[in-house]
């Protein structure tokens, strides 16, 4: 089981390397998202200048690169061969050498010590994809960080809020909805791939307290909660985008979004198909 499901994940996301190249340029609510999550990465490391960082599940490179080209010693961790792949291209056309380049999974880091590196980040849902798998993948995650993990799931509100056409299309009344309130997960079927063959592979999407509580459970104290992107999903895109072009109205923009994405009574929401459930946590065993 574990095995076909990370077959799947290789296929797709070797499948989406040029997509996840230009989706910050094609959607300014995914640039939002990622100036949100680059604030918290700031915020965390401060003034220092070499830190070791553990970034699981990187991608192409969105954060890992700019990290490690500021001075960072990055380990750079991916499933997906081709995603991999892009992240060295990109890595040696910067002339980057201090990052490491390795494929694997974030339920299995038994390759890196016990505190190995003084910032974990597992952004944009790779621990999602560890549907049944994710306590033992949070837990190695905690186990590899020295003090700080930032780490961004998929929000359980906000998938229903986007999958609730999905059943009403295909079965005209909540199905899959139902099991993911009720769990958290959904484990795609085929009947489902045939429905809509883009599905991704299936996930577990948390509720705030259940994320806040497995990093306290694992020795964790969480500083900081919020659903990055919540307010730009409510903006009309072309004014995102006139906003993108005046740097001291964004800047302002984005101090006030962080606000109110914290706000416990947005946490449920989040951004449009991003990680929209974003835990800051620091270690204390």
């Amino acid at each position: 089981m574990r095995k076909n499901h990370q077959s799947q994940l290789k296929s797709f996301w070797d499948a989406r390397v040029e997509g996840e190249l230009k989706r910050e340029e094609d959607d300014p609510r995914k640039k939002v998202h990622t100036d949100l999550l680059w604030r918290e990465i700031r915020r965390c490391i401060g003034t220092e200048k070499s830190l070791t960082i553990l970034d699981a599940g990187a991608g192409y490179g969105r954060f890992s690169i700019p990290l490690a080209e500021a001075g960072h010693k990055v380990v750079h961790l991916d499933i997906s061969p081709k995603m991999l792949q892009a992240a060295r291209e990109i890595s040696k056309s910067h002339g980057i050498t201090n990052i490491d380049f390795v494929q694997g999974s974030i339920d299995d880091l038994s390759k890196f010590e016990d505190d190995s590196f003084d910032l974990v980040l597992c952004l944009d849902s790779p621990l999602s994809f560890c549907y049944d798998s994710y306590e033992a993948a949070l837990g190695e995650l905690i186990r590899v960080a020295r003090s700080t993990l930032i780490l961004c799931v998929m929000n359980r509100s906000q998938v229903i809020t986007e999958g609730v056409n999905f059943d009403l299309k295909h079965f005209g009344r909540p199905k899959t909805l139902l099991a993911v309130y009720d769990t958290g997960t959904l484990l795609v079927t085929e009947e489902l791939r045939r429905l809509q063959p883009t599905l991704m592979p299936s996930w577990h999407a948390f509720r705030p307290d259940e994320m806040e509580g497995l990093l306290e459970k694992n020795g964790c104290r969480v500083e900081r909660t919020s659903a990055p992107g919540t307010l730009a999903r409510f903006v009309d895109p072309e004014l995102l985008k006139q906003l993108l072009e005046d740097e001291e109205a964004y800047e302002s923009y984005l101090e006030f979004e962080e606000r109110y994405d914290s706000d416990i009574y947005v946490l449920g929401i989040g951004a449009p198909l991003a990680g929209g459930l974003l835990v800051t946590a620091r270690k204390i065993i």
